[in-house]
């Protein structure tokens, strides 16, 4: 016996405008419904949720993963860095791997600081709650 997956049969309708208006400003509430899924959920009376995401919390974690993202990159190169270091004899080449592990101390700086500023917008927003 062959089981079907999915949804196999189309079944097409027409609402009026003002139901359709209506189904409209619940898919604005909620981007992660499509209007098949909704319809769905209605005609087999499923509970319909709508999850809201809060903009600014969604922007703060675009934000954290980038950070994220530049810190890696900097503990990747800064390791390359460390074990060029060890294997080098000459003190010259030491040297000028130092100088560029001072360049990452400024880069982590840098994404430190930037870190810092989100988790003080985030502290006054908790705090304000």
């Amino acid at each position: 016996m062959k089981i079907e997956k999915g949804f196999p049969r189309r079944v097409e309708g027409r609402i009026s405008e003002s139901r359709y208006q209506e189904l409209k400003k619940i898919l604005d509430r909620d981007p992660s419904l499509s209007m098949s899924e909704l319809i769905r959920r209605i005609l087999q009376r499923q509970p319909i949720r709508i999850q809201v995401q809060e903009r600014g919390l969604s922007n703060t974690m675009e934000v954290l993963i980038a950070i994220e993202f530049e810190l890696k990159k900097i503990g990747v190169n800064l390791n390359q860095v460390v074990k060029e270091f060890h294997g080098s004899s000459g003190s010259i080449q030491k040297f000028l791997l130092a100088k560029k592990l001072l360049d990452f101390g400024k880069s982590l700086e840098f994404e430190i600081k930037k870190i810092e500023e989100v988790l003080g917008k985030l502290q006054i927003k908790w705090l304000s709650e």
